[in-house]
């Protein structure tokens, strides 16, 4: 094999490198990944960042490897490293779902028909409404070029054929789901107080006059008040959830 061929035959496979990880990560980021982005459409936005990427990343092999085996080991490590952080920044995405669940199963509108969402299985018609404005208001505050600035970071963190070690990912990935419930939570907050009120209010009433039908009477106030609330909050809730966002993946 001349010289030629050799070293365009190192270019590519350094090209498939890159190309690995950030297809991996554009497959779960939100955004990118989802369910009504067609794929090729996914494959070629993935194509053009690995080519923008190539350039700046360092510590490239100088030679290929001897052996599929460690070929495949390579490909595997840059996989997971790149669904590693597509995984991430989709479980942002996943708490502000759950913030839309948490808050109509408070304000009485939960319903496990509704339709999907983002990639979730709806539950609520609150986080179908979260969910799309949580992508709008992500594109519209360029929060998805911070997720390919991550990428390129990614690779100081992670160098390019290196296996990454399970355990310290695994601690990672932990820590990240109980960061991303504790957003939910916190986002949702509101409503889980304001459903726990209303709701011994109305267990006081009905202690007070038996009588009352409170379910009939209590219903439409809680749902009409609780859509007030979520008209008053929703800037807020999308707002933490961006800046959360932004936040993980300017120091992933």
């Amino acid at each position: 094999m001349d010289p030629l061929t050799n070293l365009l035959t190192l270019e590519i496979y350094r090209g498939f490198l890159v190309l690995v990880r950030v297809a991996a990560a554009i497959g779960f980021l939100p955004g990118f990944g989802e369910n009504a982005v067609p794929v090729r459409i996914r494959a070629a936005l993935a194509l053009i960042v690995a080519l923008v990427l190539l350039p700046g990343v360092e510590g490239l092999p100088d030679r290929m490897p001897e052996e599929p085996a460690e070929m495949l080991r390579v490909f595997a490590g840059e996989s997971l490293v790149g669904a590693w952080l597509g995984i991430g920044a989709k479980l942002f995405m996943a708490a502000l779902q759950t913030t839309g669940a948490l808050a109509a199963q408070a304000i009485g509108l939960s319903n496990p028909f509704s339709l999907d969402a983002a990639g979730f299985e709806g539950g609520s018609v609150l986080s179908g409404v979260l969910l799309i404005g949580g992508l709008a208001l992500m594109f519209a505050s360029d929060v998805h070029y911070l997720m390919i600035g991550a990428l390129a970071r990614s690779y100081g963190s992670w160098p390019v054929g290196e296996f990454p070690e399970i355990g310290p990912l695994v601690g990672r990935f932990a820590q990240l789901l109980a960061t991303t419930f504790r957003l939910a939570v916190g986002l949702a907050a509101p409503f889980l107080l304001y459903g726990l009120v209303f709701n011994v209010a109305l267990g006081l009433v009905n202690r007070v006059m038996p009588a009352m039908p409170v379910y009939f009477i209590g219903t439409p106030i809680l749902l009409v008040a609780g859509l007030g609330l979520f008209l008053m909050t929703v800037g807020a809730m999308l707002t933490g959830f961006v800046a959360a966002l932004g936040g993980w993946l300017s120091g992933s």
